[in-house]
Protein backbone atom coordinates (compact mmCIF):
# COMPACT_ATOMS: atom_id res chain seq x y z
CA UNK A 1 0.00 0.00 0.00
CA UNK A 2 0.99 3.35 -1.44
CA UNK A 3 2.43 5.83 1.57
CA UNK A 4 -0.50 8.38 0.32
CA UNK A 5 -2.70 5.15 0.86
CA UNK A 6 -1.89 5.57 4.40
CA UNK A 7 -1.84 8.97 5.01
CA UNK A 8 -5.61 9.10 3.23
CA UNK A 9 -7.30 6.31 4.66
CA UNK A 10 -8.04 7.84 7.95
CA UNK A 11 -9.97 10.41 6.17
CA UNK A 12 -12.77 7.84 5.42
CA UNK A 13 -13.53 7.84 9.12
CA UNK A 14 -12.78 11.71 9.88
CA UNK A 15 -15.58 11.82 7.37
CA UNK A 16 -18.11 10.11 8.88
CA UNK A 17 -17.66 11.10 12.45
CA UNK A 18 -18.15 14.96 11.47
CA UNK A 19 -20.99 14.54 9.02
CA UNK A 20 -22.21 11.00 9.77
CA UNK A 21 -21.56 10.67 5.79
CA UNK A 22 -19.14 10.76 2.96
CA UNK A 23 -16.88 7.75 3.69
CA UNK A 24 -17.48 6.01 0.63
CA UNK A 25 -17.12 8.75 -1.38
CA UNK A 26 -13.62 8.89 -0.72
CA UNK A 27 -12.90 5.30 -0.26
CA UNK A 28 -13.99 4.59 -3.82
CA UNK A 29 -11.12 7.05 -4.81
CA UNK A 30 -8.73 6.08 -2.95
CA UNK A 31 -8.59 2.53 -3.94
CA UNK A 32 -9.04 3.51 -7.85
CA UNK A 33 -6.21 5.98 -7.29
CA UNK A 34 -3.74 4.69 -4.80
CA UNK A 35 -4.24 1.03 -5.12
CA UNK A 36 -4.82 0.83 -8.67
CA UNK A 37 -8.11 -1.45 -8.09
CA UNK A 38 -10.37 -1.53 -11.13
CA UNK A 39 -13.71 0.41 -10.09
CA UNK A 40 -15.98 -2.68 -9.64
CA UNK A 41 -13.56 -4.53 -7.11
CA UNK A 42 -13.19 -0.79 -5.69
CA UNK A 43 -16.86 -0.44 -5.08
CA UNK A 44 -17.35 -4.34 -3.82
CA UNK A 45 -14.36 -3.18 -1.35
CA UNK A 46 -15.44 0.30 -0.28
CA UNK A 47 -18.47 -1.25 0.85
CA UNK A 48 -17.25 -3.37 4.05
CA UNK A 49 -14.68 -0.45 5.00
CA UNK A 50 -17.88 2.00 4.38
CA UNK A 51 -19.65 -1.00 6.93
CA UNK A 52 -17.03 -1.62 9.76
CA UNK A 53 -16.26 2.28 10.14
CA UNK A 54 -20.03 3.18 10.12
CA UNK A 55 -20.82 0.73 12.81
CA UNK A 56 -17.86 1.90 14.88
CA UNK A 57 -19.02 5.30 14.70
CA UNK A 58 -22.41 4.56 15.66
CA UNK A 59 -21.08 2.62 18.75
CA UNK A 60 -19.55 5.59 20.27
CA UNK A 61 -22.28 7.82 19.90
CA UNK A 62 -24.48 5.80 22.62
CA UNK A 63 -28.03 6.59 20.81
CA UNK A 64 -29.34 2.72 20.96
CA UNK A 65 -32.25 3.64 23.46
CA UNK A 66 -33.41 6.74 21.20
CA UNK A 67 -33.59 4.86 17.88
CA UNK A 68 -37.17 4.36 16.05
CA UNK A 69 -36.60 0.83 15.57
CA UNK A 70 -39.81 0.20 13.32
CA UNK A 71 -39.16 2.99 11.16
CA UNK A 72 -35.49 1.52 10.77
CA UNK A 73 -37.56 -1.93 10.02
CA UNK A 74 -39.19 -0.68 6.99
CA UNK A 75 -36.11 1.37 6.02
CA UNK A 76 -33.10 -1.42 6.34
CA UNK A 77 -36.03 -3.81 4.70
CA UNK A 78 -36.03 -1.68 1.87
CA UNK A 79 -32.06 -0.75 1.91
CA UNK A 80 -31.69 -5.03 2.03
CA UNK A 81 -33.73 -5.17 -1.31
CA UNK A 82 -32.04 -2.08 -2.78
CA UNK A 83 -29.00 -2.74 -1.79
CA UNK A 84 -28.51 -6.35 -3.27
CA UNK A 85 -30.13 -5.20 -6.16
CA UNK A 86 -27.65 -2.33 -6.57
CA UNK A 87 -24.91 -4.66 -6.19
CA UNK A 88 -26.21 -6.30 -9.42
CA UNK A 89 -27.10 -3.15 -11.52
CA UNK A 90 -23.15 -2.04 -10.59
CA UNK A 91 -22.07 -5.63 -11.83
CA UNK A 92 -24.12 -5.07 -14.84
CA UNK A 93 -23.03 -1.57 -15.74
CA UNK A 94 -20.50 -0.74 -17.42
CA UNK A 95 -17.34 0.55 -15.71
CA UNK A 96 -17.19 4.02 -17.53
CA UNK A 97 -20.98 4.99 -16.62
CA UNK A 98 -20.41 3.85 -12.99
CA UNK A 99 -17.30 6.38 -12.71
CA UNK A 100 -19.59 8.75 -14.29
CA UNK A 101 -22.46 8.35 -12.05
CA UNK A 102 -20.01 8.33 -9.01
CA UNK A 103 -18.80 11.89 -9.98
CA UNK A 104 -22.10 13.23 -11.15
CA UNK A 105 -23.18 12.34 -6.98
CA UNK A 106 -20.28 14.19 -5.55
CA UNK A 107 -20.90 16.81 -7.65
CA UNK A 108 -24.53 17.01 -6.20
CA UNK A 109 -23.57 15.96 -2.42
CA UNK A 110 -21.15 19.25 -3.10
CA UNK A 111 -23.99 21.37 -3.95
CA UNK A 112 -26.18 19.91 -1.51
CA UNK A 113 -24.12 20.66 1.28
CA UNK A 114 -24.95 24.24 1.03
CA UNK A 115 -28.37 24.19 1.45
CA UNK A 116 -30.52 25.10 4.49
CA UNK A 117 -30.81 21.65 6.60
CA UNK A 118 -34.16 20.45 6.42
CA UNK A 119 -36.44 21.52 9.05
CA UNK A 120 -36.44 19.01 12.31
CA UNK A 121 -39.82 16.68 12.84
CA UNK A 122 -41.83 16.43 16.15
CA UNK A 123 -42.41 12.94 17.17
CA UNK A 124 -40.19 10.68 17.37
CA UNK A 125 -42.42 7.61 17.32
CA UNK A 126 -43.96 8.31 13.35
CA UNK A 127 -43.48 5.44 11.13
CA UNK A 128 -44.74 6.47 7.32
CA UNK A 129 -44.33 2.73 6.58
CA UNK A 130 -44.42 2.55 3.05
CA UNK A 131 -42.35 5.74 2.14
CA UNK A 132 -39.87 4.24 4.48
CA UNK A 133 -39.71 1.32 2.30
CA UNK A 134 -39.41 2.94 -0.84
CA UNK A 135 -37.02 5.16 0.25
CA UNK A 136 -34.97 2.45 1.54
CA UNK A 137 -34.83 0.98 -1.66
CA UNK A 138 -33.84 3.56 -3.63
CA UNK A 139 -31.05 4.56 -1.27
CA UNK A 140 -30.30 0.99 -1.14
CA UNK A 141 -29.99 1.27 -4.82
CA UNK A 142 -27.31 4.36 -4.88
CA UNK A 143 -25.09 1.94 -1.89
CA UNK A 144 -25.11 -0.61 -4.53
CA UNK A 145 -24.52 0.20 -7.78
CA UNK A 146 -21.69 3.22 -6.10
CA UNK A 147 -20.28 1.77 -2.76
CA UNK A 148 -20.61 4.92 -0.85
CA UNK A 149 -23.61 4.56 2.20
CA UNK A 150 -25.70 7.54 0.85
CA UNK A 151 -25.75 9.35 4.23
CA UNK A 152 -26.00 12.73 2.90
CA UNK A 153 -29.23 11.77 1.21
CA UNK A 154 -30.02 9.37 4.32
CA UNK A 155 -29.95 12.08 6.89
CA UNK A 156 -32.19 14.63 5.17
CA UNK A 157 -34.45 11.89 4.21
CA UNK A 158 -34.78 10.31 8.03
CA UNK A 159 -36.09 14.17 8.66
CA UNK A 160 -38.47 14.14 6.12
CA UNK A 161 -39.89 10.42 7.54
CA UNK A 162 -39.79 11.88 10.98
CA UNK A 163 -36.93 11.68 12.85
CA UNK A 164 -36.86 14.34 15.30
CA UNK A 165 -33.96 15.78 15.42
CA UNK A 166 -30.40 16.46 13.09
CA UNK A 167 -28.00 14.47 15.76
CA UNK A 168 -30.46 11.56 15.92
CA UNK A 169 -30.92 11.63 12.19
CA UNK A 170 -26.90 11.10 11.75
CA UNK A 171 -27.30 7.98 13.86
CA UNK A 172 -30.01 6.35 12.82
CA UNK A 173 -28.02 6.97 8.79
CA UNK A 174 -24.81 5.41 10.58
CA UNK A 175 -26.89 1.88 11.03
CA UNK A 176 -28.74 1.75 7.94
CA UNK A 177 -25.21 2.61 6.17
CA UNK A 178 -23.85 -0.36 8.06
CA UNK A 179 -27.10 -2.87 6.81
CA UNK A 180 -27.14 -1.01 2.96
CA UNK A 181 -23.22 -1.60 2.85
CA UNK A 182 -23.32 -5.29 4.04
CA UNK A 183 -26.46 -6.62 2.04
CA UNK A 184 -24.63 -4.33 -1.25
CA UNK A 185 -21.23 -6.21 -0.82
CA UNK A 186 -22.68 -9.70 -0.11
CA UNK A 187 -24.02 -9.19 -3.98
CA UNK A 188 -20.44 -8.54 -5.00
CA UNK A 189 -19.61 -11.84 -3.57
CA UNK A 190 -18.17 -14.52 -5.72
CA UNK A 191 -18.53 -12.20 -8.74
CA UNK A 192 -15.75 -9.94 -7.37
CA UNK A 193 -12.16 -10.85 -6.05
CA UNK A 194 -11.13 -9.09 -2.89
CA UNK A 195 -7.78 -7.90 -1.26
CA UNK A 196 -8.45 -8.72 2.48
CA UNK A 197 -5.17 -7.75 3.56
CA UNK A 198 -5.35 -3.49 2.24
CA UNK A 199 -9.23 -3.82 3.14
CA UNK A 200 -8.47 -4.20 6.52
CA UNK A 201 -5.79 -1.99 7.29
CA UNK A 202 -7.91 0.80 5.72
CA UNK A 203 -11.03 -0.28 7.53
CA UNK A 204 -8.59 0.04 10.59
CA UNK A 205 -7.03 2.86 9.76
CA UNK A 206 -10.68 4.95 9.07
CA UNK A 207 -11.54 3.70 12.24
CA UNK A 208 -8.95 5.30 13.97
CA UNK A 209 -9.50 8.28 11.87
CA UNK A 210 -13.45 8.29 13.06
CA UNK A 211 -11.85 9.20 16.85
CA UNK A 212 -9.72 11.76 15.57
CA UNK A 213 -12.90 13.17 13.61
CA UNK A 214 -14.62 13.17 17.05
CA UNK A 215 -12.43 15.25 18.67
CA UNK A 216 -12.23 17.88 15.52
CA UNK A 217 -15.74 18.31 15.66
CA UNK A 218 -15.42 19.84 19.05
CA UNK A 219 -12.56 21.91 18.22
CA UNK A 220 -13.07 23.28 14.69
CA UNK A 221 -15.84 25.06 12.85
CA UNK A 222 -18.30 22.47 10.87
CA UNK A 223 -18.96 25.79 8.09
CA UNK A 224 -15.67 25.70 7.44
CA UNK A 225 -14.54 22.15 7.07
CA UNK A 226 -17.99 21.50 5.24
CA UNK A 227 -16.68 23.95 2.84
CA UNK A 228 -12.90 22.60 2.70
CA UNK A 229 -15.17 18.97 2.23
CA UNK A 230 -17.11 20.72 -0.33
CA UNK A 231 -14.50 21.30 -2.40
CA UNK A 232 -12.84 18.39 -2.14
CA UNK A 233 -15.94 16.77 -3.38
CA UNK A 234 -15.73 18.78 -6.70
CA UNK A 235 -12.46 17.67 -7.12
CA UNK A 236 -13.20 13.62 -7.09
CA UNK A 237 -16.01 14.26 -9.07
CA UNK A 238 -13.71 15.69 -11.70
CA UNK A 239 -11.18 12.49 -11.27
CA UNK A 240 -14.28 10.09 -11.38
CA UNK A 241 -15.54 12.01 -14.79
CA UNK A 242 -12.35 12.42 -15.78
CA UNK A 243 -11.71 8.12 -15.41
CA UNK A 244 -15.06 7.69 -17.18
CA UNK A 245 -13.72 9.77 -20.29
CA UNK A 246 -10.66 7.46 -19.91
CA UNK A 247 -12.55 4.21 -20.43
Amino acid sequence: MSPLAWLLAPLIGVLLALFGAGGGMTTVPLLTHLLHMPIKEAVASSLWIVAAVSLAALIRQHAWRRLNYRLLAWFAAGGLLGGWLGARLGLAMPAAMQSAIFGALTWFVAWWMHRPKPAEAGGGAICRCVRTLITGVALGVVTGVLGVGGGFLMVPALLWLGVPDYRLAVAHSLLLITVNAVAAGAGYLGAIALQPEPLAVIALLAMAGSLAGHWLLHRLPVARLQQAFSLLLVAIGGLMFWDALKA
